[in-house]
């Protein structure tokens, strides 16, 4: 009879479980929240705001979980066959410890009371090692892709809290940040738990990202900081001179902090050094205009990136991978007023050799068929403003994806004689995007969470790489669970045990 008595308490406590008429209501509230408006934050900062759970019945429950977690996603069309493949990694999973004393007693949750659980999360600056374990070709892969990235590709996140701003991103590559709570119920097996009701809230994270070594342009076809080209006379006629242009890598572009108020605007310049080797006693050709554009590379895969992702080799579709360009114009200007100062070799072999003169380090060498002695140079400053109606993030690159930029110049000029078409001289530089900080004092000294020496361990410990399983879409979702504390929790263990 007691076993009877077993199974049917047993039953009943399922059937009380899926039979009720409504499930815990939980809201989630963030400290500072505008309505209409998307809490953003940047790395250092902290998130605050409590969980308020209410119910119309009684209802048992074991635990109240309240995460924050930062997850990637990616699909790529199949070039073999049709269909998509693509990844999931959930490369940041942080939990907030709850004290035994915060929950009621029985664990049971009473109509019409409101209970509440606060809660504060800290952006850390950096991932765990363990986020990334794939193959890599060296260590400068791994130190990227252990940076916290931008949220991406999200069209609701993607502005300045005030509007909605396109960043550029495509449907197939996503990063997102979510505060997630749930009530949590212990499983009738006693193995477990399962949970009966849960909401996330969606938050916008922008990095601080500081300036990386300039771009090493020989490891990319794509990019040009050099070029010469042959300047005619006209169609079919002869020739006048070779025209060179080179630049350098501008200074990165300095995004504002999340909801940062602009003191000046965003920008950076490029100069274009010009040098024109005449065939005998030529005169320069005239400058046109500049006209600047640029370039947004959103690099995806459905594998990790073993090296930093370019276009070089075969075309990213047969390899499981994919590319999202997208250019935008910045600026076309007039450069016509721009003076050609004529130089000599002679000169310079004198001003080389002097010891109260330096050399410059803007000059451009000469052309592949110089052989005289005369030459003439210019340069042009290209101012480099960023479009309002568009959201930027800083230059990343994660395990399954990366954005970088480049600037697009072009310069026209003229000819004695007429051309069918005007003549252009164009460049590809690399630049970078960081992002500034909130406030000027280390990060690292406010970085103050509470957490248990249970929450510690656990979060210490390496999850593993679940295998491959195919959906109804044929989606392969690679998912890479890893519910793990950043690096800097462990440098306040030491604290957080002396204040205890």
């Amino acid at each position: 009879m007691s076993t009877a008595t077993s199974i049917l308490s047993s039953g009943s406590e399922r059937l009380d479980t899926w039979s009720r008429r409504s499930q815990p209501k939980i809201e989630i509230y963030l400290a500072g929240q505008t309505p209409g408006h998307v809490n953003s934050y940047t790395t250092g900062e902290s998130i605050d705001g409590n969980v308020t759970v209410t119910v119309d019945y009684e209802t048992r429950f074991d635990e109240i979980e309240i995460l924050f977690e930062g997850v990637s996603r990616t699909s790529v069309e199949r070039a073999a066959c049709p269909g998509r493949t693509g990844s999931q990694q959930m490369f940041l999973k942080l939990r907030q410890p709850i004290d035994e004393m915060e929950y009621p007693t029985p664990r049971v949750l009473e109509a019409g009371r409101s209970y509440q659980y606060p809660f504060t999360f800290v952006i850390p600056d950096r991932l765990l090692p363990q986020v990334c374990t794939h193959a890599k070709k060296n260590a400068h892969i791994h130190q990227s892709h252990t940076l916290l990235p931008p949220t991406l590709g999200d069209p609701i996140l993607a502005s300045n809290g005030k509007t909605l701003l396109d960043d550029m991103a495509p449907t197939m590559s996503q990063i997102a940040y979510t505060i997630r709570a749930s009530v949590l119920q212990k499983k009738l097996s006693g193995q477990g738990v399962v949970s009966i009701a849960g909401v996330a809230k969606k938050i916008r994270i922008i990095p601080i990202v500081e300036e990386e070594p300039p771009v090493e342009i020989s490891a990319s076809l794509s990019l040009c900081t050099r070029k010469e080209k042959t300047v005619k006379r006209g169609t079919l006629r002869g020739k006048l001179g070779r025209i060179v242009a080179s630049s350098s890598q501008p200074k990165p572009i300095q995004l504002l902090p999340p909801a940062g108020e602009p003191t000046d605007t965003v920008s950076t310049v490029a100069t274009v050094n010009l040098r024109f080797d005449p065939v005998g006693d030529e005169q320069p050709p005239q400058l046109g205009t500049m006209t600047s554009k640029l370039r947004v590379s959103t690099f995806f895969s459905a594998v990790p990136w073993d090296d930093f992702p370019s276009t070089n080799g075969m075309p990213l579709s047969q390899i499981g991978s994919g590319l999202y360009p997208e250019t935008i114009h910045l600026l076309t200007m007039c450069v016509a007023s721009a003076q050609w100062t004529k130089q000599s070799m002679a000169a310079d072999t004198l001003r080389r050799n002097s010891t109260d003169s330096s050399s410059s380090d803007s000059s451009t060498g000469p052309s592949s068929t110089f052989t005289g002695d005369t030459y003439y140079t210019a340069s042009v400053v290209v101012p480099v403003t960023l479009p309002k109606s568009k959201a930027f993030v800083p230059t990343f690159h994660s395990c399954l994806m990366s954005r970088v930029y480049a600037l697009d110049l072009s310069l026209s000029y003229h000819t004695p004689a007429t051309n069918l078409m005007t003549p252009t001289i164009s460049l590809r530089l690399p630049v970078q995007f960081t992002s500034q900080a909130k406030r000027t004092e280390s990060l690292k000294s406010s970085l103050g969470v509470t957490v248990t020496q249970e929450e510690l361990e656990e979060f210490f410990q390496p999850r593993n790489v679940t295998s491959p399983t195919d959906f109804s879409n044929n989606l392969n979702n690679v998912v890479v669970d890893v519910g793990l504390a950043p690096p800097e929790y462990s440098e306040r263990l030491s604290t957080v045990r002396a204040n205890r």
